[in-house]
């Protein structure tokens, strides 16, 4: 499904939607694959709004709205990612269309192989380097990252302190691409902080390829 490594960002529940949208359309540019819509906070009403405004400056198909199942089948964007406290994936498949995908965030080999086994798509596995956002909790890193990508027999998405310098780690532990929140979201520059990471995925399936 996912052939070309993937970019994968994901807003950080801080910016406003004219924030997001000014981000969005700039790391878009920039080469991003996909934008996680991830909003806790925000109301059905106001998820489907994002959505809908953020398709103004990318394609609807570059979506996806993480936990709200609803919106993203009322939407048909790309698809929901699914957090713990989410639906189970075959219960979303229930709302879902057949060509939407289906995510499942995962921290262990256990919660991966139910995940496959529940039906998702893909995984986003983390945190794998340290990051701001999980202070205090040690990150997981490429070891048991490896192990895991070698038992999935679906794409694996890496998430948490990569930079472009060790995306290639997170490659060659077996991921499908990389997510990034902080890195792109809060750069001084959003494009060309995009264009860093494309480039150092970009690099890496040159030379695999």
């Amino acid at each position: 499904m996912l052939r070309s490594p993937e970019l994968h960002v994901i807003t950080n529940g801080r910016q406003t939607l004219e924030q997001v949208l000014a981000m969005a359309e700039a790391a878009f540019s920039g080469g991003m694959s996909y934008l996680h819509i991830r909003e806790k906070q925000r109301t059905a009403r106001e998820s489907m709004d994002w959505v809908k405004a953020l398709s103004s400056v990318m394609p609807l198909e570059c979506i996806i709205v993480n936990d709200r199942v609803d919106v993203a089948a009322a939407s048909q964007c790309r698809g929901a990612h699914l957090a713990y406290h989410s639906l189970a994936p075959q219960e979303a498949r229930n709302v879902l269309k057949e060509h939407q995908w289906i995510g499942r965030s995962v921290h262990s080999i256990s919660e991966a192989e139910q995940a496959v086994s529940d039906g998702a798509d893909y995984l986003l596995y983390g945190h794998i380097f340290p990051s701001d956002s999980k202070p205090g909790v040690p990150p997981r890193g490429t070891v048991e990252l490896a192990q895991l990508t070698a038992r999935m027999s679906i794409p694996v998405i890496g998430l948490g302190g990569i930079t472009p310098e060790r995306t290639h780690e997170v490659l060659e532990a077996g991921c499908a691409g990389i997510a990034v929140l902080s890195g792109i979201t809060d750069a001084a520059d959003i494009k060309q902080a995009t264009l860093a990471y494309r480039g150092a995925l970009n690099r890496w399936e040159l030379r695999e390829g």
